[in-house]
């Protein structure tokens, strides 16, 4: 593990505010979004297909993949009048949106960047991609020598950071498997649900709600995911050390669905629906998937490339999902 510089080490021990160690959850916030090491802060080019970026998604199919968007959002506003709502896109890259350049028939655009404050206008569609994966989360190992779960602290030591495992506040609402074995890790994706608590907390606003992430169920994740679902992406490779170049490397989690649900579920929304962004696209934008195919007239076609990208069990369409509900 490569030492910290003076200023990293300075920044952790002004975050760890005379504490010894500081909890996983805490160390996630830092290295992302800490003001001046913060990985979500830098003035650098992450996301894109480039070598110098560290991963890739939907969002950076576009324009179709913010075509396939508008056409779906239709879709579920049914014989609402679009112009009545405000397009807001979550957690999008500096000078990105999904709908930049594209005419749309929406009242207007807001675009609000990770970190800026949660300002939804009354009408709203509010659509993210990989917004909540990029959240704080907690991280629990269970101890064979003491036969329970202790969670993950990060310390300095000896001009590095390591990994310690404490005595845990358990998590709310479920309790970690009795039966696991020595070694066996779980990560909560504690930042994700109060992200959207508190986007929907603020009843004022009505509309849809729509993301596009990847998770799983909480069952799933509780007892068939020994490893854990964190992961580090630096140059499109997962880096399995976590603590590894803070600022300069991703840190995500895998989402519980059953707790956003839930969470939008008990903030009144309805027609709450969980699906495979290939299914989510096949159902709700199949005027433009029809006209991106009609306009095929064989050879390379980008358009048709990106479709498939977008749609094909191997590629986004099965490993990304959508989660979208109404509120009106």
């Amino acid at each position: 593990m490569p030492k910290l510089s003076m200023s990293a080490r300075a920044s952790f021990e002004s975050r760890a505010g005379g504490r010894s160690e500081i909890s996983f959850e805490e160390f996630v916030d830092w290295a992302l979004y800490d003001s001046d090491l913060g990985y979500y802060r830098k003035n650098k080019e992450r996301v894109e297909k480039k070598h110098s970026s560290d991963f890739y998604t939907s969002s950076s199919l576009c324009p179709l993949f913010g075509e396939l968007v508008v056409d779906a959002c239709l879709n579920l506003l049914g014989a609402r009048d679009p112009a009545e709502y405000v397009f807001v896109e979550i957690g999008a890259e500096p000078g990105k949106c999904i709908l930049k350049d594209l005419d749309h028939p929406f009242k207007d655009l807001r675009v609000l960047g990770l970190g800026c404050p949660l300002e939804v206008p009354e009408r709203a569609i509010i659509f993210s991609n990989e917004w909540l994966d990029a959240q704080p989360f907690r991280r629990f190992r269970f101890c064979g020598d003491s036969n329970q779960w202790k969670e993950s602290f990060v310390r300095v030591e000896g001009g590095e950071l390591r990994e310690v495992w404490m005595e845990m506040i358990a998590p709310p609402g479920f309790e970690l498997p009795r039966n696991a074995r020595s070694g066996n890790l779980f990560d909560w994706p504690t930042g994700s649900i109060r992200a959207l608590q508190d986007l929907l907390g603020d009843k004022r606003w009505s509309g849809l709600f729509l993301t596009m992430d990847y998770g799983l169920d909480q069952a799933t994740l509780l007892n068939d995911r020994p490893d854990g679902t964190a992961r580090a992406y630096f140059r499109h490779k997962t880096e399995p050390n976590l603590l590894a170049r803070p600022g300069e490397q991703d840190l995500t989690c895998h989402l519980c669905w059953n707790a956003l649900i839930d969470c939008l579920e008990a903030n009144d929304f309805s027609k709450t629906t969980l699906q495979k962004q290939e299914s989510f696209f096949v159902l709700n934008a199949q005027n433009k998937i029809k006209e991106t195919i009609s306009a095929h007239r064989g050879g390379y076609d980008r358009s048709l490339q990106t479709l498939k990208e977008l749609l094909h069990p191997a590629h986004l369409g099965h490993s990304m999902q959508a989660l979208y509900a109404e509120r009106f």
